[in-house]
């Protein structure tokens, strides 16, 4: 039988990895470059040779969803929790799938299918939610189900691949080598068309 899988240690490298990038500058992708660049320069003026150069990039969470691979920056993710039950909503985007309860908290729940124009065949019981958590704006997330942490190096996010071909590219920050795209979780936080007043349900 398949092991069960491990949510709050997933969740815990998701926060501690949050933790570390918010010593960065999350929107200048050159911040760490430059960070290695000055150490290496003081250990060279001290005489002493400097460290080969950490691997550049960033870290995701990794995930399916509509038959495709996705990610998003682990620094945007919040939590990921098994699916829960769905509530759904009259008079708002047919992006939004409903809202879920979680430890006392209203959760609008996006579908990224729709968002995407994925086909809605391919999925027909979402594994998982991931919570995505900006400075004004929470919600979560269906995916099929969690594929877990991964970095990518910024060399190896081109544009190139035809995924998402037709769709809206901005919500595209690049796609690895395998085809998972990284999508711009920063972007969707700030979409007012995904937020949803949860206040009086």
């Amino acid at each position: 039988m398949t092991a069960a899988f491990d949510w709050e240690a997933l969740s815990r490298r998701l926060e501690a990895a949050g933790a570390g990038l918010a010593a960065l500058d999350r929107f200048d992708p050159t911040a760490q470059e430059r960070l290695l660049a000055e150490r290496a320069a003081a250990l060279a003026a001290a005489g002493a040779a400097p460290e080969p150069a950490a691997p550049t990039g960033i870290e995701v969470l990794a995930f399916r969803c509509g038959g495709e691979r996705y990610a998003f920056d682990s620094a945007w993710v919040a939590r990921v929790l098994p699916a829960l039950p769905l509530t759904a909503l009259p008079g708002v985007p047919g992006v939004v799938a409903g809202i879920a309860m979680w430890e006392g908290e209203v959760l609008a729940v996006v579908d990224l299918r729709v968002l995407l124009a994925l086909p809605l065949t391919e999925l027909a019981e979402p594994g998982a939610l991931i919570v995505l958590r900006g400075e004004a704006n929470r919600f979560a997330v269906l995916a099929d189900a969690i594929d877990g942490t991964r970095h990518f190096p910024h060399e190896h996010l081109g544009h190139d691949q035809p995924l998402l071909a037709g769709q809206d590219a901005s919500w595209l920050l690049g796609v690895a080598p395998d085809r998972t795209a990284l999508l711009d979780a920063r972007r969707l936080l700030a979409d007012a068309a995904l937020t949803v007043n949860t206040d009086h349900q």
